[in-house]
């Protein structure tokens, strides 16, 4: 169900907390509702993304060089990230398949003592940072 993908991807987040909220409304984004999930089922719908590359954007430095003061966490970074979306499933018996170009950036914070890096914000899918 939705619930078992946006709780593990919550449990890498902010751990103050702070970010929580939007990265839930993020990931909520990138998933199915529950009922739709439900419907899903019944094609046997499976999804996979194969990731190209991984870069941090060039406007990523103009960004952080604009944040207020204290307004981003030591360590924040953005990557983006670029892949092919594989979509299958079944439908009138018949196996369907569908590839699709994705990308999407993550925010993210790497804290300088050596603490874990952790997950602050997703942009829209196909809305990169670049």
């Amino acid at each position: 169900m939705p619930l078992d993908y946006t709780s593990a991807i919550l449990d890498v987040g902010d751990p103050s907390g702070y970010e929580q909220a939007g990265l839930a409304a993020d990931i909520a984004s990138y998933v199915p509702t529950r009922d739709a999930w439900v419907q899903l089922r019944e094609y046997a719908t499976t999804q996979s993304i194969e990731i190209e590359t991984v870069d941090v954007p060039d406007a990523w430095a103009d960004a952080a060089a604009q944040a207020r003061p204290g307004q981003l966490p030591p360590g924040a970074i953005a990557y983006t990230v670029n892949g092919i979306r594989h979509r299958n499933g079944v439908w009138n018996s018949t196996a369907e398949s569908l590839s699709v170009p994705v990308a999407f950036t993550l925010f993210m914070a790497c804290p300088h003592d050596g603490d874990p890096c952790y997950l602050l914000r997703l942009s829209q899918l196909n809305n990169p940072l670049r």
